[in-house]
């Protein structure tokens, strides 16, 4: 299938979630959700007034559309609106990602909108980007659309939101990463523009070794590392590596690549001509699957410890041909944040709201283009009462409390310290999202002495 057709049949699919929404009223009630509490923050940079007196590019006085392709946004048409862009990936190596964290992001802003917007504005996801995990591609959408937005719901990828950060800061353009990257913890990295959210790869790679050498019934002595060779696999194998060294766990080889360039032949090569008790991946999902598989075949089913964007919860659906191998329990993930079935108050709220829409799927990055929103609202919520132009929804999203419900551990956006509670999961078709959560906010003894303010970890 080519990438205009997957685009095609993401749009049908967004429009068959629109009619839905607009059966079911736009949302939720009262009853079914509670609107989280958004600290209210005051800074000589955005006071607290009840409307904002600066309005930049991105921001209006009329009232957002209804309907944006196709989409209703449930905005309140007697007041402004701040529009948002995606920057996301439908047609490459994780392609997979791509409309699901879109719904989720679609659905966070209708629910928003449809509980009281933000003050006098509402918020409305202008347009959507497929940039298949292309960096110039990354830079010419993000060119294409900005003077039309506020701010970037989304920019999926590390090497692609870092390849555009320039361009960010020239144009105060803030942004929330499908990426967990630990420099964006870092206003020295990220010119205080990422809106971070979740643990970090490195954080996962060190809590992954960690929990497998206290928990597993496995003696963990040597262990290989397979990685996509940018901020994001270098960053989890930095974590894993200085867990191992604190440890004193063997790392008998690595495998990294870049990215689009994996070679199977040569991931399983390692595998089956070099014996490890356990490795850890940090690839695109269909890398894994095909890694996975050819060791299978060759009779090797090592302990495997997944980075969040290793795993696709289509490998344990029914007819799926990897089914068997991920549930055999050789398989488990440490996660930047909880899946779906999260028992936290935010992810209870979030599935009855996406239940009242009628979106059935429970994918991981459906809660992570919700959550992730939270984050952006907070900003936004403070830049609203007095400076809505690039330059203030900046200065509020430099020293901002966020909280979601749980979600993610509260903390306080541009205080440069990484967040280093990881989830720990093990794939099954039989649970929401095709995860089982084996244990949530674990931190490890490693992860428990490291200095998690002295800069990225890679």
């Amino acid at each position: 299938m080519n990438s205009i057709s997957l685009r095609k049949q993401s749009l049908i699919i967004l429009s068959i979630l629109a009619l839905i929404m607009v059966m079911c009223g736009g949302g939720a009630s009262e009853e079914e959700a509670t609107e989280e509490v958004v600290e209210e923050v005051e800074t000589l940079e955005s006071p607290a007034v009840t409307t904002a007196k600066s309005l930049g590019a991105g921001v209006t006085e009329e009232p957002c559309p209804e309907v944006i392709g196709n989409i209703p946004t449930n905005a309140d048409q007697e007041k402004g609106c701040i529009y948002l862009g995606i920057l996301s990936d439908y047609t490459g190596p994780y392609g997979a990602a791509g409309l699901p964290v879109e719904i989720g992001i679609r659905s966070y802003w209708a629910w928003k909108n449809q509980t009281g917007c933000l003050k006098n504005y509402c918020v409305a996801v202008k347009e959507a980007a497929d940039t298949g995990y292309n960096p110039q591609k990354h830079l010419e959408e993000y060119n294409a659309m900005k003077d039309d937005i506020a701010a970037l719901a989304l920019s999926l990828g590390t090497p692609l939101t870092l390849f555009i950060l320039d361009e960010l800061d020239k144009d105060n353009m803030i942004a929330a990463p499908l990426s967990w990257y630990s420099g964006w913890s870092f206003d020295s990295v990220d010119k205080g523009l990422i809106i971070e959210y979740g643990s970090t790869y490195c954080a996962d790679g060190m809590n992954g070794l960690d929990w497998s050498v206290d928990n597993l019934p496995v003696d963990i002595k040597k262990i290989g590392i397979v990685a996509q060779q940018d901020d994001y696999g270098l960053d989890y194998a930095a974590g894993v590596k200085t867990a191992a060294a604190a440890r004193g766990v063997e790392v008998a080889w690595e495998y990294l690549y870049a990215p689009g360039q994996f070679d199977v032949t040569q991931a399983v090569g390692l595998l089956v001509t070099q014996p490890v008790d356990a490795y850890f991946p940090a690839v695109d999902p269909g890398s894994m699957a095909q890694m996975a598989g050819g060791a299978a075949q060759n009779g090797v089913v090592p302990i495997t410890i997944m980075a969040t964007p290793s795993y696709s919860g289509q490998f344990v659906v029914e007819g799926s041909p990897v089914k068997g191998l991920f549930e055999s329990g050789a398989f488990f993930a440490s996660s930047v944040f909880a899946p779906y079935g999260g028992e936290t108050p935010g992810h209870e709220n979030m599935r009855n709201i996406l239940a009242a829409y009628g979106v059935e799927s429970t994918s991981v990055y459906i809660v992570a283009g919700w959550a992730s929103q939270q984050h952006i609202s907070s900003a936004l919520s403070v830049a609203v009462r007095g400076d809505l132009t690039r330059e203030g929804i900046r200065s509020a999203a430099a020293n901002v409390p966020v909280s979601s419900d749980g979600m993610f551990p509260s903390k306080t956006l541009g205080a440069n310290v990484q967040t280093p509670v990881s989830v720990i999961t093990t794939p099954n078709g039989s649970e929401p999202g095709g995860t089982t959560i084996l244990q949530e906010g674990y931190t490890g003894p490693t992860g428990e002495g490291y200095d998690w303010s002295g800069g990225p970890c890679s």
